[in-house]
């Protein structure tokens, strides 16, 4: 019989002395690693990539389908009680003390949102018709297409312009309505086929006679109106409305419900670990030169007041304080020290308010690193509209 061989006590130690350096030095790589971690911001910095550019996008689309500048801010009013009593602007900053700035942008997705469509000559109307006759540059108009009517006061007045939905438009406008077309373009607003904009008797909320020499037609398509805003679970100051459980520190996005209030649903998650949101107008007080956003000479968070001074808007700056996805550990006394107690977190419109502290987990604010991304967007079609033209 062979004699029975296995490892000596010296060969059991050298192993046991490998595996214990072994353990040791992936435990280092991963202390190394995990302190690395928690140290830099990590998708921290791409959250604040993507919520600057998403907001960037749509404040650039801003303003569109606004067809003359003596239009902004007249009161968009309507027959839905869930779609009326906003102004005509492009962009809406909602600030509050202590709190997280909301955004909240307005703009056509219509081809036809360019042009304002007008009235021929030698129509009337009135608020017991059920259809626009003779119209002007309508060709890109569609049924459904949300229009907005700007019975022009003139002399830098404001009035409300009535919004209806498009039923159906010029060949396709089968039976009788009223006025009949003696010419050109039907855009016919029934409020049998669109009862949640258009009234089945009176025109709500037509004036009782269009002034059809000065009235002019926006086409806003589906049109949208936008709200960014932060959400944290605690924040009471200005919390995005009827927006709950989403995660702590978001930014959320809402297009502003048409057939219903605005529900928990209604906010779609933007980006996370964005904790605060702040922005500003920026306005051309001297009417200078091309009208381009290097020529703000005046930063504000004070929405404009009247139409001389919306008409001075040409740019928004806004900016996002950003939080690392993992706090820092403690030191053995507990205390964080990622950031002293009173840190201020700075952009360009001034200081960001003090964060608080994470949730669900209470971890204390100073235990994370945080970043400011931030950028000044021009409002190409507030620019467009403040050019001279022949039909403003």
């Amino acid at each position: 019989m062979r004699p029975s061989s296995g490892f000596g006590l010296i060969e059991i130690m050298v192993a046991i002395v490998i595996s214990l350096l072994a353990s040791l030095a992936i435990y280092q790589t991963f202390s190394t690693s995990e302190g690395f971690r928690r140290a830099t911001l990590g998708n921290a910095q791409s959250s604040g990539g993507i919520a600057i550019m998403q907001i960037q996008k749509d404040l650039e689309r801003s303003g569109y389908g606004i067809g003359s500048k003596r239009a902004l801010n007249c009161n968009v009013v309507s027959k839905n009680a869930n779609y009326t009593g906003f102004a005509l602007v492009p962009v809406l900053i909602t600030s509050v003390t202590g709190g997280s700035d909301q955004i909240t942008l307005l703009y056509s997705n219509s081809t036809a949102g360019g042009m304002p469509a007008l009235f021929g000559d030698g129509t009337t109307h009135s608020n017991s018709d059920n259809q626009l006759a003779n119209i002007l540059l309508a060709g890109e108009f569609k049924t459904g297409d949300l229009v907005v009517a700007w019975p022009d006061p003139g002399k830098g007045a404001q009035t409300d312009c009535p919004l209806f939905q498009v039923t159906c438009i010029n060949a396709d406008c089968v039976g009788a309505g009223t006025p009949p077309s003696t010419k050109d373009f039907v855009l016919r607003h029934d409020g049998a086929a669109a009862p949640l904009w258009n009234s089945t008797t009176v025109n709500q909320p037509f004036p009782a006679q269009l002034p059809i020499n000065t009235t002019q037609l926006f086409d806003f398509g589906t049109m949208v109106r936008r709200t960014y805003c932060v959400f944290l679970t605690d924040d009471t100051s200005n919390p995005c409305t009827n927006a709950a459980g989403k995660i702590d520190g978001s930014l959320l996005s809402m297009d502003r419900s048409k057939d219903s209030a605005i529900t928990a649903s209604s906010w779609k998650t933007t980006s996370e670990n964005v904790i605060q949101l702040k922005a500003q107008y920026g306005l051309d007080t001297t009417g200078g030169g091309d009208n381009l956003a290097s020529n703000v000479n005046s930063w504000t968070s004070t929405t404009p007041a009247n139409l001389r001074e919306w008409q001075q808007l040409i740019a928004i700056r806004y900016a996002v304080l950003v939080r690392s996805n993992y706090p820092e550990k403690p030191d053995r006394a507990g205390n964080c020290n990622a950031n002293a107690d009173n840190a201020k977190f700075k952009w360009s419109g001034g200081d960001f308010n003090a964060p608080t502290d994470a949730k669900p987990s209470n971890t204390k604010w100073q235990c994370y690193r945080y970043t400011v991304h931030e950028t000044v967007v021009p409002l190409r079609n507030q620019l467009r509209l403040n050019q001279p033209d022949l039909l403003s």
